[in-house]
């Protein structure tokens, strides 16, 4: 009986194991508008550069009752270093327009602004839109960034892309949860980004 039990547990955990993993990834694969995505900004601190702008919309993937989701917006400069997290809701067929330089990027958490770096949205189902707690992923949220390229002459050309859909690792999802909290519960109120509103309908 013992022996048996003994064989039994081994497979019952990596049976756990599985299960957890294949419930994580079918929760991130769910197409090209799926609940993670990211983009680049640059030249954020050029002199003379202008803003760029990120765009988040809601195409209403995820259905009734998710009239509404959260953004939640990760801001990392080239380093790798978190400059600042925050969660932003969105409702179906809403539109939020966020300054990168004043809304995502006025408050860094290193006090430093960086240039450049990335950015990166995971959606969820909204309840209390929190960064550093994500619950239920959604499918449905669409973002498009404004970019600053390098100067020509005396302007900066302006490109627009779309965010680039991404699969979410638990390993990533745990890091970008851990690096928010941290700047939440340590950054003595740096490191938090605001949210526009949406736009009046």
């Amino acid at each position: 009986m013992k022996k048996m039990i003994c064989r039994i547990l081994p497979v019952l955990a990596i049976a756990l194991v599985i299960a957890a993993v294949s419930g994580v990834a079918s929760a991130q694969t769910v197409g090209a508008d799926g609940p993670f995505n990211t983009n680049y900004f640059s030249n954020n601190t050029t002199a003379g550069a202008p803003a760029g702008t990120l765009r988040i919309g809601y195409d209403g993937a995820s259905g009734a009752p998710a009239t509404t989701l959260c953004a939640n917006i990760y801001v990392y400069a080239a380093d790798q270093q978190l400059a600042e997290c925050c969660s932003c809701p969105v409702t179906a067929n809403g539109l939020i327009e966020e300054n990168i330089k004043t809304n995502l990027l006025g408050n860094s958490l290193t006090r430093v602004t960086p240039n450049q770096g990335l950015i990166k949205i995971v959606a969820t189902i909204a309840g209390v839109c929190d960064a550093d707690d994500i619950t239920i992923l959604a499918a449905g949220l669409n973002a498009w960034t404004t970019h600053i390229e390098n100067k020509v002459g005396t302007a900066f050309p302006v490109s627009v892309t779309q965010n680039l859909p991404e699969t979410l690792s638990a390993g990533e999802l745990s890091t970008l949860e851990s690096d928010c909290a941290f700047a939440e519960r340590l950054g003595s109120g740096f490191g938090i980004c605001t949210c526009n509103p949406e736009a009046t309908k």
